[in-house]
């Protein structure tokens, strides 16, 4: 009677385990197949951070446009009130400050466009659903280097009196 109910034990005990252990392969293939409502709505939170951080980047690139374009403008409006000032155009060409006002407002308007480019780019990949990091080439590297061009004309022409 006692080796019975051993038996009656260890086979009800083996039943329980194999219950258990189809219901963890269920619920493992449930889990492979729907995400849960945590990974959903972390998911979902990550993709807003990073749609607000683009708008925010986006909002910096117009920032950095308006100044560009502004000291361009400025610039030459400078120079010509300068030279309407004195009545004569002297050692302060005209041509010179037209050149490089007209620059920085160049520079200004491609990176408005860089950076909404920029920013279209990075809301189009956060609407697929395979969202991953791709690399992308260096705009503001781009706009800096043209920048300080600009920058060293600009100095070589004051310093050589080009």
């Amino acid at each position: 009677m006692g080796a019975s109910r051993d038996t009656v034990l260890s086979s009800s005990a083996m039943n329980a385990m194999n219950d258990m252990n189809a219901m963890n392969a269920m619920n493992d293939n449930q889990t492979q197949t729907t995400p849960s409502p945590l990974t959903s709505l972390t998911n979902e939170l990550a993709r807003e951070r990073n749609r607000e951080a683009a708008d925010r980047t986006l909002l910096a690139w117009i920032r950095t446009s308006l100044a560009m374009i502004s000291l361009g403008f400025g610039l030459e409006s400078l120079s010509r009130a300068a030279i309407n000032f004195q009545g004569r155009q002297g050692d302060f060409p005209l041509l010179k400050a037209k050149l490089f006002g007209a620059s920085l407002v160049l520079l200004g308007i491609l990176a408005t466009l860089a950076g909404m480019w920029e920013h279209r780019h990075v809301l189009m990949a956060l609407c697929r659903e395979d969202y991953h990091y791709e690399k992308r080439p260096a705009i503001a590297m781009w706009m800096g280097m043209s920048l300080v061009g600009v920058g060293l004309a600009a100095l070589t022409a004051i310093l050589f009196g080009l």
